[in-house]
């Protein structure tokens, strides 16, 4: 193990705030054995720098595989590829028994490129008519969000003269049951359930130029019992439709797979106590910037809010989460769970992974251009990176970031903790809203590494604001005992298989 990684694990926990990450084997090993090489790459291609091990994409699929074998269940993985826009990561994925989905026109462009048959392709999101009507030439399948989609699709098929019938998902949304209260929360996706009249209707009005392959959802909640509603509504539209003849072929229900980012349970808990704790003590203890609890306050003495963060350690994740999730037993349908149905049925299940499938990927590198101490004398490391480059629309990284020093002897202990901020001419450019407390404070050519970022981090918001860079891609592989880099456009697995076929 290298000492970058040991210094994480190794951290006095009793006297710091410390949530070290999971490190898949792959990424371990590259760093213990290349530290200099990481220096040489950031040298290289620039900082920010997205390293992506795409091999781990194997292993993933392999898990949610298992499943479907160990659960008698047919049915088809479609990977959601839009989380990342790494194409050395769709390769790898074409090399798998998997289908992909995409969600743009320039997505269906891509992957079309890197290896995946318009059969194997599902084209889900929102769909201008770039984009449908790309879909219905390639036939690929079209995960309809509303009935004017699918109105549309027809009208560009017939206009095309083609015979072949669209196969087609039509995504619900709206799900309820009298068990269990949803929120009022609204939402953009999906027809509702209560228009089910309309749309079987619809089906069955253009049963020749339709090839329904049934209901999809994603459902995304942590809650068990909004989970449960949302596979027993699906699952009885989907009975409903064999008995008005439509013939659906299965049930897809998305992704929305949990994923781990720490190292343990224990931990994870103990920095969610101490986080509340600071917002009750009383000067100098601030452990999140601003004070600002990451969603937790302190009113008069009492900890309100909700936290705004994923839980970084869930009791089930990834393909033990889809186990779980497709096992539960369903009140509606006297306790038989969806896996039982399913296969009982000879219906297919469709899942829609991305997170799942892109966990741990990838690691994004910043380099350090100074340290300064702010306002209120708070120690800041100032990373030729910014925002977007580390962000998401919903959910904060908290774990502990390695660090690389050039020079260690040249560092000077940090006790006090720092936090990381960005290279954008703004005030509000925070990388980390969570203190975090190396060893050493890092000093200007240092690097920083954040771990698991391939999952909705590195790229899904990433711009180049203020005409700062964003970063590149380099894909890490490991062959024969070494491991090699190609740039991320360059990678191709089909020819590094073909390459190495004799060794």
């Amino acid at each position: 193990m290298s000492n970058a990684v040991q210094q994480i694990i190794e951290q006095d926990n009793t006297t710091k705030l410390s949530l070290p990450p999971v490190i898949n084997p792959i990424t371990e090993a590259f760093i213990d054995r290349n530290p200099d090489m990481i220096f040489d790459l950031v040298d290289a291609f620039g900082s920010p720098l997205n390293l992506i091990f795409p091999q781990m994409i194997d292993r993933n699929i392999a898990a949610f595989k298992e499943v479907y074998k160990k659960n008698n269940l047919s049915g088809q993985i479609y990977f959601t590829s839009k989380p990342n826009k790494s194409v050395s990561i769709m390769r790898q994925a074409s090399t798998n028994d998997v289908n992909i989905d995409v969600s743009s026109e320039k997505a269906l462009h891509t992957v079309l490129s890197c290896g995946f048959r318009p059969e194997r392709i599902e084209c889900t999101g929102p769909k201008n008519l770039d984009y449908l009507s790309l879909a219905v030439q390639q036939g690929v399948t079209i995960n309809a969000d509303n009935l004017t989609e699918l109105q549309q699709a027809i009208e560009i098929k017939k206009s095309l003269g083609l015979q072949e019938k669209l196969r087609v998902f039509v995504r619900l949304s709206g799900f309820n049951s009298p068990r269990v209260k949803f929120t009022s929360q609204d939402g953009t996706f999906g027809v509702h359930v209560n228009k089910a009249p309309e749309i079987f209707a619809f089906l069955k009005a253009n049963i020749e130029d339709l090839d329904f392959q049934g209901f999809a959802y994603y459902w995304s909640s942590a809650s068990e019992e909004q989970r449960i509603v949302a596979l027993e509504n699906a699952l009885e539209l989907t009975i409903e439709a064999i008995e008005q003849g439509l013939n659906p072929k299965g049930l897809n229900i998305g992704g929305g797979f949990h994923i781990q980012y720490a190292k343990d349970r224990k931990e994870w808990m103990r920095y969610v106590d101490q986080v509340k704790e600071s917002l009750l003590a009383l000067g100098g203890s601030e452990l999140t910037w601003n004070n600002n609890g990451l969603g937790f306050r302190n009113e008069g003495g009492l900890i309100k809010g909700a936290a705004n963060y994923v839980d970084h350690h869930m009791p089930k994740t990834s393909a033990e989460d889809f186990d779980h999730m497709i096992n539960l037993p369903l009140p509606a349908f006297d306790g038989m769970s969806a896996a039982q149905i399913l296969s009982d049925s000879l219906l297919e299940l469709y899942i829609e992974p991305g997170r799942a499938l892109l966990d741990q990927l990838g690691v994004t590198i910043g380099r350090v251009n100074f340290t300064k101490k702010s306002v209120n004398g708070e120690t800041m490391v100032a990373l030729d990176m910014n925002r977007s480059n580390l962000h998401s629309t919903h959910q904060k990284l908290l774990t502990d970031p390695i660090i690389f020093h050039k020079d260690p002897s040249k560092c000077k202990p940090c006790p006090e903790g720092v936090y990381y901020y960005g290279n954008l001419c703004v005030s509000y450019d925070i990388i980390t809203y969570n203190k975090t407390f190396p060893d050493l404070l890092p000093e200007p050519g240092d690097l920083v590494m954040f771990i698991n970022t391939a999952p909705y981090i590195m790229d899904f918001i990433e711009s180049n604001t203020l005409h700062q860079e964003t970063g590149k891609k380099i894909t890490i592989i490991e062959q024969e005992d070494r491991f090699r880099w190609f740039t991320d456009e360059k990678y191709k697995p089909v020819i590094q298989k073909y390459l190495n076929k004799g060794a």
